[in-house]
């Protein structure tokens, strides 16, 4: 896939998850006010090598991240594949909305491969739960975020079918990890509806986003009466 292509890609993919800012949810839960996700301490961002070269010529928003110790660094970039590069940018007050990562423009999701490998739609890196708002409150994300990622992606898979197999690897780990735990994978189907994954045998089970668990301090927060209690943006299909 050419670097150019990912100016291509960008443009489809530019709606927010929500109508609201979202960083402004979890950044008081966060030390320093940050959104999580714009924290490298949380989440470092990866880039295609294309996309990586892509940015590089085209903002100064990004550069290469560096850990807090060689060390760390190091052990990082090990994990990381090959294809890809670990990014950090200026920061979430000077971001670049334009130019803003895939992985940016995508989290807390990835794309969900069944078994039988097909893409089903988006569910959630299950290991930021406790820190990001957006899981605990899935009611929130548009479907115009949810249609303009599944189309990303589709494209994305036709210029580079070896990440379908990647995300594939990822989604059986993760139905893996909620068998061991005897819960249901949440899944915003692009079909437009959201479901509950059986992780053994893959059923779908229709659910209210407003009805799916909280977590961490929003599970918390939840039970208090706020005056601004959140209200779905879209009714569910």
């Amino acid at each position: 896939m050419p670097s150019s292509a990912f100016a291509e890609l960008y443009s489809l993919f530019e709606a927010p998850i929500t109508a609201l800012d979202c960083g402004k949810k979890c950044a008081p839960y966060n030390e320093g006010g940050a959104p999580f996700c714009c924290d490298t301490r949380h989440a470092v961002p990866s880039a295609y090598r294309e996309e990586w070269q892509f940015l590089h010529a085209h903002t100064n928003l990004w550069h290469e991240w560096q850990g807090p110790t060689p060390e760390e660094t190091e052990r990082l970039r090990r994990q990381t594949p090959e294809h890809q590069v670990l990014i950090e940018c200026l920061g979430h007050r000077l971001c670049q909305r334009g130019y803003r990562s895939l992985t940016c423009r995508s989290f807390p999701f990835f794309p969900y491969i069944t078994r039988q490998g097909e893409f089903a739609g988006l569910s959630y890196y299950w290991e930021y739960a406790d820190r990001c708002w957006v899981i605990s409150n899935l009611q929130v994300v548009s479907q115009e975020y949810r249609q303009q990622f599944i189309h990303a992606y589709d494209l994305l898979f036709q210029r580079m079918p070896g990440e379908l197999e990647n995300f594939r690897r990822f989604s059986s780990s993760m139905r893996r990890s909620f068998s061991q735990r005897g819960e249901q994978i949440p899944l915003l189907h692009r079909d437009g509806s959201t479901y509950l994954v059986s992780p053994g045998d893959g059923k779908l089970l229709p659910v209210n986003a407003h009805e799916l668990p909280r977590f961490g301090p929003y599970a918390v927060a939840a039970q208090l009466p706020f005056p601004d209690e959140i209200q779905p943006v879209e009714a569910e299909l």
